[in-house]
């Protein structure tokens, strides 16, 4: 059996309710054979599965976006079909070899290869065409919206990746290579002077999030938060709120808990002065620097899990510090200004509509301009409808094609530092095609390039092999009116105990050109849960396995169920009638939808490079390019990974 083939040891058993987890759902491609990281125990998984439908699919909603809300049918069947060996040498499949070569395709349209193609598109040659490839029915990736009519009022709510902090206008123009967030918001046209809607009918001062994220850390203390204790003796929910503003001392657990999380809520944010720290950092995980070093009791890190699970997907017993770090979490020593991925604490956060799709779309209007209808403003980008048409068309430089999956790529010839192309196999609409490029970006996930990549050097496909991805669930719920919240005086929810999810809020709606939405807590709004899916105590292979199997296994009916259930826990002594109040739910899962940075992710174990560094180096005609070789995953620095990427192969005439 070659590499790729050899089975795993077995220790847990999954059920066939647990199946469709299983190992290949996700994004169109595999966890069939997961390799697990070089820092945590091999599993296996089944490999039996099931086809999935509309029925489990959902709701989608309306506009655009209403067939294409996290991995939807096409793209998992599709992946059972690679998984079971449809496309292996050998197989019976008919192939239809297309006369089109390009000079570079890119594989995926998520951020990190509207990355690529935007930057192919700023350096490419006359007469020079590029083919991106998308599995999905729309492009984007996680950087998609949802969109629902109520009575009226359109609301836009985001269907994974939203949140993004930003100088005023003013210093962002003055200095854009401050982010890599800025540096593209100047080069797109995106002015950083945001608006929103103005809250009203209410005597309440009620705080509203501008994402969904901030509110449970980076900005507890400027939104209006409650924290659900479960309910007490008499039956009646018991609640923190805005707990930061009074110490915690409201919170449950112990006077020692409570101070701990206090004290360590207050920690100052950059690293101390002192050598090679982030290396050290890279060495443990955050619950043993929380614990270990520092002292706290473990209800801290309870408490920091569901910041960390809400951005990574894991929590503190899996993480690395350097990643913890990263995100902005209390390091003890250092400067007290926070600093994470997407900016400074003292920078304003901020959310699009329908979160990161508002720079998917600038992107796509810079690539194909006749993607979206209208002119190149603001307002015609974010609210113009999508022209699928002109995505395929021949004319363009760059041109994108929907609803096809790849599933086999190969150099031509044996030998890929002297080949001439890449051979690249793709199915759609249940045909499978073939076609050819003088160079190629995979710009999407490991979990997909480990399988599809078929001359696959070793010292990549190990490195693939140490990177875990777990499962995430956002779903949006259009709601009728808030009003039972507003009675609590809360925008944001936080639990950690609960039927679904362990937050859920309401954002302040970014107003948008024509787009001018209201926020009243009588009129129609969108409660919008991100939920992970984290086992403190398993490794953190078992915790993506056992995440995909509940994401994949539970059915539309049975999560609208859970939430119906799980807001009249939170709410239903405010008011709120889930048959009343309930206007329609989304459900967007996304299989893998974050890499899960351990220790020695970022650095390395014992001398070696790191994984990231070893797969950006490519080889031959093929560069990689995703989110996950950052680690913390964010959509500037994606699309950095592209632009990279694209560079990288600009040897190759």
């Amino acid at each position: 059996m070659s590499k790729k083939d050899k089975p795993l040891a077995v220790d847990f058993s999954i059920t066939r309710r647990d199946f469709v987890n299983a190992t290949l759902l996700g994004s169109g491609a595999a966890l069939l054979n997961m390799q697990a990281p070089s820092f945590a125990q091999a599993r296996k998984v089944e490999t039996i599965t099931e086809d999935v439908d509309n029925s489990w699919y959902g709701y989608g909603g309306v506009g655009d976006y209403a067939q294409s809300h996290g991995n939807n049918p096409e793209v998992v069947n599709t992946a059972h079909n690679l998984r079971d060996g449809m496309y292996e040498d050998g197989s019976d499949i008919e192939i239809t070899d297309l006369d089109e070569t390009y000079d570079l395709i890119i594989v995926g349209a998520g951020i990190a290869g509207l990355g690529a193609a935007y930057e192919y598109r700023k350096t490419a040659k006359e007469g020079e065409k590029c083919l991106m490839i998308e599995n999905h029915p729309v492009f984007g990736g996680e950087s998609k919206r949802n969109e629902f009519e109520v009575d009226g009022h359109l609301l836009i709510g985001p269907q994974g990746a939203n949140g993004f902090s930003a100088p005023s206008n003013e210093e962002g123009l003055r200095n854009p290579n401050i982010t890599s967030d800025v540096r593209y918001m100047v080069e797109l046209g995106i002015s950083m002077d945001f608006t929103y809607a103005k809250l009203q009918n209410t005597d309440k001062n009620i705080r509203l999030a501008k994402d969904s994220y901030g509110f449970q850390y980076w900005q507890e203390d400027i939104t209006s938060v409650g924290y659900y204790l479960g309910k007490n003796e008499d039956g009646e929910g018991r609640w923190s709120f805005d707990p930061i503003d009074h110490a915690y001392e409201d919170m449950d657990g112990s006077e020692q808990d409570r101070l701990d999380l206090a004290n360590w809520r207050s920690f100052n944010f950059e690293t101390p002065d002192q050598p090679d720290f982030d290396n050290w950092l890279d060495t443990v995980t955050y619950k043993q620097y929380v614990e270990d070093y520092l002292g706290f009791s473990p209800y801290v890190t309870r408490h920091a899990d569901v910041v960390l699970a809400g951005s990574v997907g894991l929590g503190s017993d899996a993480l690395s510090t350097n990643c913890a770090r990263g995100l902005g979490m209390p390091i003890k020593g250092g400067n007290t200004v926070q600093e994470s991925t997407s900016g400074p604490s003292n920078w304003v956060r901020h959310s699009l509509p329908g979160g990161n799709d508002g720079f998917s779309r600038h992107f796509i209007k810079k690539i194909i301009p006749n993607g979206i209808e209208g002119s190149y403003n603001y307002n015609d980008i974010m609210n113009g409808k999508i022209n699928f048409s002109e995505l395929d068309n021949p004319n363009n430089p760059v041109r994108m094609r929907l609803h096809a999956t790849v599933v086999k790529v190969e150099h031509e010839g044996d030998n890929p530092e002297n080949s001439t192309g890449v051979i690249v196999t793709y199915s759609r609409n249940n045909k499978t095609y073939r076609i050819k490029a003088k160079k190629l970006i995979m710009a999407t996930g490991g979990w997909v390039n480990k399988y599809v990549v078929r001359d696959l050097p070793d010292d990549i496909y190990e490195a693939y092999g140490s990177f875990n991805h777990v499962p995430f669930l956002i779903a949006n719920v259009a709601v009728k009116n808030w009003r039972f919240m507003e009675k609590l005086g809360i925008s944001s929810c936080v639990w950690r105990d609960g039927i679904f999810g362990n937050s859920c809020n309401i954002r302040l709606p970014m107003t948008v050109g024509d787009y001018q939405p209201e926020i009243d807590p009588d009129k129609p709004a969108l409660v919008t849960f991100y939920v992970p899916y984290y086992y403190p105590g398993l490794d953190m292979v078992e915790q993506g396995i056992l995440g995909r199997a509940e994401l994949f296994s539970t059915s539309y009916a049975d999560y609208e169920k859970k939430i119906r259930d799980q807001m009249v826990e939170l709410f239903g002594e405010t008011g709120f009638d889930p048959d009343n109040d309930i206007a329609g739910i989304i459900l967007n899962r996304w299989g893998h939808a974050y890499v899960t940075p351990q220790p020695g992710f970022f650095f390395g174990v014992d001398g070696e490079p790191a994984p990231s560094d070893i797969i950006r180096k490519g080889f031959g005609r093929i560069a990689f390019a995703h989110s996950e070789l950052q680690g913390m995953q964010h959509w500037g620095p994606a699309a950095d990974e592209g632009k990279r990427a694209v560079g990288q192969l600009a040897k190759f005439d």
